[in-house]
Formats: C-alpha cells, structure tokens, sequence
C-alpha cells in the first residue's frame, strides 16, 4: 500500500515511486517521508524522515529515523535516530546512533553505541565503543567515552566526565581525578588518585605473590594491614614513626664482609660499635634512626655480645635480637 503526498491510497502492491508520503512494500519494510529510502530492497526496515537511506540498497532490520540520516545504510540490525546522523554508515551492523550529527564518521564498525549530539569515533572502522555526550568520540577499539567532549583515544580506554581524555591502550580517566595507565618500559598499570580526602567503604586489597588487605578497624578506629595468612600489623590514633614498643628484639645490620650463612636463628652475634641506618649509611644518624652493627660471635665469653638472632630478612643485611 501507499499513500502519496496528495493523499490517494494505493492499494495494490509495492510502491514505485516512493517520492512522498508513506509505502509500504513486498518485503515488510515502511517508508515515511519524501524520497525516503526510494531504492532499499532489505526486509523489515523501518525508515522515517526526509531524504532519510537516500542511497541504501541493501541491510534488513534497521530503524532509521531523522532526515537525511544514514543515507548509505548497507548493513543490518542498526538504529539511528536524529538528523544527518550516521550519514556515512556503510558496513559492520548492529550499531545504535542517537543525536542530530551524531556518527558522522563511522563507515563499517561495528557494535558501536553513540548518543549525542554529534557524538561520534575517531575512525570509520571503530568496533565496540561507546560515546556518550554531546561531541564525546571514541578513537579505537572498545573504547568508552562518557561526557561531553570526552575523548577516548586508546583501545579499551575509559574517558568519563566533561572534556575527559584517554590516548593510550587501557587508560582510565574520571574527571580527571582518577586516572590509571600502563608504564611503555615497564609495562605495570598505575592508577593515581587525585582527591582531598578519599574514604573506601571495605577493604584495600593488594594482590600478588604475597597478598595483602588495607582497612579501617570500625571498632577500634586503627588501621589494620592484615596478610593473607592472617598476620595483622596496627597503626592506632596515636601512632609515631620514631617511637616503636621496645619488646626485646632489635633490628641490626650485618657488618659487611660477614659470612651470611652463619647467620641462621640462634646464632651468637657481638656489637662492633659502628651505627648506620637502614641503608647503611653512618654519616648524619638521627638517634631513634641508628642501627647496631653486628658481626657473628667466634670468642668464648665475648663482652661484645648483643644477643641471640631469631630472623634475616630477605636483602641478608639485617637481623632482629633477643
């Protein structure tokens, strides 16, 4: 059936003209407006607008409203809604286009979802993105983009808030406050935060080799490191960096030139009367800083002796005492 611009209904099959008004044709599409997608043969299309799949041949299931959008639709399964939107969309299938010059760009990606006015990709074969926001773009892969003017220009990077911008594979970027990306040398993540005051509502976990867990004792109000094993170290409210409980164990430093073999638990260990800090260093020692230097005890009844060491940490330069 159709009906022309003059109002006389056709009854009798398929539209020829299609040069105004409504037509609906063999293969269960509907045309509506003038020169609306007079030369489409794909089934179950639904095309709304002026001028609006001027060009398109082919590609079944589509919703097309807006004029002069998406004049040289060629695939299937794509919504587009506004005007002059999707105008190059050839290819690819199964994208949605929402907002007056919206997907101006895109010609065969696939899978991409935009809604904006003029929100678009940065390239015509973009697959998976999403740009949300007036003007927001999406240059690669998977990329997201929330916000208007937002920017997502690395593969599966995430750009969220007004003016937001991701180039590289994976970043994130929240409104500039939270930002997380891949170190080229060494290829570890690294996620800043840029905030006054931050407050978690559970845990900080830290997971590897030797996972770990952050979090504030509601209770106690202290700050709990708690490891995988159940061992838990507390900061309380009233905590100092240069005063720690003193329980009978001292942290030291080996002399160097020692034989570390020697030192296993239970080995005797004498005071050579030299001091360092942690890094060695014996020059400018602030008091609550200053480390023994100890040497393993070869002499019966030896007055030098500092005690017995119970734990060598892993760099072989440090031993606690009884």
């Amino acid at each position: 059936m159709s009906i022309s611009s003059s109002g006389n209904a056709n009854l009798t099959g398929e539209d020829q003209s299609k040069g105004g008004g409504i037509a609906t044709t063999q293969n269960q599409s509907l045309s509506v407006g003038y020169n609306a997608a007079p030369q489409s043969v794909g089934i179950m299309n639904s095309f709304l607008g002026y001028q609006v799949a001027l060009y398109s041949r082919t590609g079944s299931y589509n919703v097309v409203v807006g004029g002069e959008s998406a004049l040289r639709l060629a695939s299937s399964y794509n919504c587009v809604i506004g005007y002059s939107s999707a105008t190059s969309l050839v290819g690819g299938g199964a994208t949605t286009v929402v907002g007056a010059l919206a997907g101006a760009t895109i010609v065969s990606g696939r899978a991409n979802t935009l809604v904006g006015c003029a929100a678009d990709v940065g390239a015509g074969n973009v697959e998976d993105a999403v740009a949300i926001g007036s003007a927001s773009s999406v240059g690669a892969k998977g990329g997201v983009a929330i916000g208007a003017g937002a920017t997502a220009g690395g593969a599966l990077s995430l750009a969220i808030g007004a003016g937001a911008q991701t180039a590289s594979e994976g970043e994130i970027n929240v409104m500039n406050r939270v930002c997380g990306y891949r170190a080229a040398q060494s290829n570890k993540y690294t996620l800043e935060l840029n905030a006054d005051l931050t407050r978690l509502g559970g845990a900080l976990s830290f997971p590897g080799p030797s996972s770990w867990a952050v979090f504030g004792d509601v209770a106690s109000k202290d700050l709990v490191f708690l490891s995988e094993d159940g061992v838990s170290t507390r900061l309380t409210g009233s905590f100092r960096p240069g005063v720690l409980n003193f329980t009978g164990q001292h942290r030291c430093r080996v002399a160097e030139g020692e034989d570390l073999l020697a030192l296993r638990p239970g080995a005797v260990v004498v005071a050579t009367g030299a001091y360092c800090d942690l890094d060695g260093c014996e020059d400018l020692l602030d008091v609550d800083e200053a480390l023994p230097v100890v040497t393993l005890c070869r002499r019966a009844r030896d007055p030098r002796v500092f005690g017995v060491g119970v734990h060598c940490c892993e760099d072989h330069v440090r031993l606690f005492i009884r």
